[in-house]
């Protein structure tokens, strides 16, 4: 492949437009885990052409990428191309438009002095005479962040969380502000909606807002004119949807970012309210652990998304889409939205324990237009009396949250049919053993799964030295990681075991390109991805390899005549 990409170099020094070129050197590059040739290739070939492929490699680059230059603005403009065009996920592209917004000068400091005071706040006067504020407004690409995804930054989110209180203030006070400044506190309002307000409150905040609630409720109760910065403050600190007569702001025109925060904030969650009534119950749940587990998902939806990505069908040994699909555990929604795009013609059953969630996920079905998914609530346990059949079943997110996930998989197996395809996902007891030790410590410490105790425990073992931070930036993850109620992990050899059992053929990890590579550097041999024990030999030396999960395919085979 080395000697693929000296060609390619060469074609290109010739003729430096060539779109395809461009596109199989940054293939070719990221395959062999030369980040930064990647990216070159994959930014110029999108700017070339904007072609599903290009974009698709944009995004599998740009997802590594942690920039210390801008290059004339060249990656902002492609980054804010990629949120418009709804290119991938907002996550994806978390992690490269943070570190493309700490290149500015006032946004670096400002963050280092919020992080030197923490947990005290920024004085408002001093970020508003330093700057700091309208310099956070005027980024454009900030503003679409915060508006789609956490910001997964324990910096930037020390400097929101002063901000945010400067605009408590500014509310209070009565002050006005101009347009851009009102766009980015409604841009905040929604990052605090989305991260299921993470950010904490000094007891001087709560009492202002406290204040600055009652006042809303009272100009609502009288028919008044609210003041856009006292709802945008409000949003800010609990969601609209909460204060009294909420729906009274529905019949009031307002200004698109006023709108965009009433939007999220109460016509969105009273909508979800009305689809729950909408949705089938397929069977009881009355086992104890799946009533536990439905109870932390009714609390806290997870994850709470606003943008999928392009439609994404598994690879793998289903390579035509299916007739029949079953998505045990769909949560929100996301992954079954995504599938139901690329497979429109497919009939799809989408279950989960909790009400909350399905009605979230029904929700954006129907803003997505799909007509093809049906949700009910149902639990995995009790689902061998459904009968139906399926070509694919997807239980990539829920086997492990189940108080026996073999008898949980052999419940769906039993519902597979044979030369069916099923997606997987399941903890690895070795790469999770640091959130082994972190849920000990909660244990051990008394901390209870409620939002004030996950706030306190976060802010104990937060490193703000740590780009990752684990999944660590809405109250929802943070109690999905560490203080879930039913958590089982395994190993490959067990997994290996079941499928023997159980008759499955392995057919392959779904892992990132790199980890790929890095396996096939070590195992190059035909037949060796298909290997079990070559895998645990894998993870025994790269214990990280699985720190998400083992995400798999196996297929049922047909018995023979």
């Amino acid at each position: 492949m080395i000697e693929g990409i000296e060609h390619i170099e060469r074609a290109l020094a010739l003729q430096p437009d060539l779109f395809q070129a461009h596109a199989n050197l940054a293939q070719s590059a990221l395959w062999l885990g030369q980040e930064a040739r990647a990216i070159e290739a994959a930014c110029r070939a999108v700017e070339l052409k904007e072609t599903p492929q290009s974009r698709a490699l944009f995004v599998q680059c740009v997802a590594l990428a942690r920039f210390s230059t801008d290059n004339n603005g060249r990656f902002r403009r492609l980054l804010r191309r990629a949120f418009a065009g709804d290119w991938t996920r907002p996550r994806d592209l978390n992690a490269a438009c943070i570190s493309l917004i700490k290149i500015n000068s006032v946004v670096k400091d400002a963050i280092a002095r919020a992080q030197a005071i923490w947990p005290m706040r920024l004085p408002a006067d001093e970020m508003f005479g330093a700057g700091i504020i309208a310099g956070l407004a005027q980024d454009d690409l900030l503003c679409r962040l915060l508006e789609c995804d956490p910001v997964r930054n324990v910096g930037i989110e020390r400097l929101l969380t002063s901000v945010r209180c400067a605009l408590l203030q500014e509310a209070i006070t009565g002050a006005g502000c101009d347009e851009r400044l009102v766009g980015f506190y409604c841009s905040l309002a929604r990052q605090c909606f989305i991260n299921d307000y993470l950010y904490t409150t000094t007891e001087p905040e709560a009492g202002l807002v406290a204040k600055l609630r009652c006042s809303l409720e009272q100009t609502i109760a009288a028919g008044g004119r609210l003041p856009v910065l006292a709802i945008a403050a409000v949003s800010a600190y609990l969601p609209l949807h909460t204060i009294r007569q909420s729906e009274a702001l529905l019949a009031q025109s307002w200004a698109e970012p006023i709108a965009a925060v009433i939007e999220q904030q109460v016509r969105e969650p009273l909508e979800e309210r009305r689809i729950a009534a909408t949705i089938s119950v397929f069977t009881d749940i009355d086992d104890a652990v799946s009533r536990a587990v439905r109870e932390q998902y009714e609390e806290h939806p997870y994850p709470r998304w606003t943008r999928s990505g392009p439609p994404a069908l598994v690879a793998g040994p289903c390579p035509q889409p299916p007739d029949d699909a079953l998505i045990a555990g769909c949560g929100t929604g996301l992954s079954t939205i995504e599938f139901a795009r690329e497979a429109p013609h497919a009939r799809i059953l989408a279950i989960d324990l909790s009400l909350a969630s399905l009605s979230y996920a029904k929700r954006m079905a129907q803003k997505s237009g799909l007509t093809n998914i049906e949700f009910a609530q149902a639990d995995i346990l009790r689902l061998g009396s459904l009968g139906r059949q399926f070509d694919f079943i997807n239980a990539s997110g829920v086997l492990h949250h189940l108080a026996d996930p073999w008898a949980g998989w052999r419940v769906l197996l039993s519902l597979l049919r044979p030369g069916g395809t099923m997606e997987i996902g399941l903890y690895s007891e070795r790469a999770r053993r640091s959130v082994v030790a972190l849920r000990a410590l909660i244990a051990a410490r008394g901390y209870k799964p409620n939002a004030d105790d996950i706030r306190r425990f976060r802010e104990e073992i937060i490193d703000p030295d740590d780009p990752g931070g684990h999944d660590l930036f809405t109250i929802a993850e943070c109690r999905d990681l560490l203080f879930h109620v039913q958590e089982c992990r395994t190993t490959l050899p067990e997994i290996k075991s079941f499928l023997v059992a159980n008759r499955l053929q392995f057919g392959g990890f779904l892992l990132d390109v790199l980890t790929h590579h890095r396996f096939r550097t070590r195992f190059p041999q035909p037949g060796e991805s298909l290997d079990l024990d070559c895998w645990h030999a894998f993870e025994s030396e790269a214990p990280a390899a699985f720190a998400g999960m083992y995400q798999f395919l196996v297929r049922k085979p047909i018995p023979a005549p």
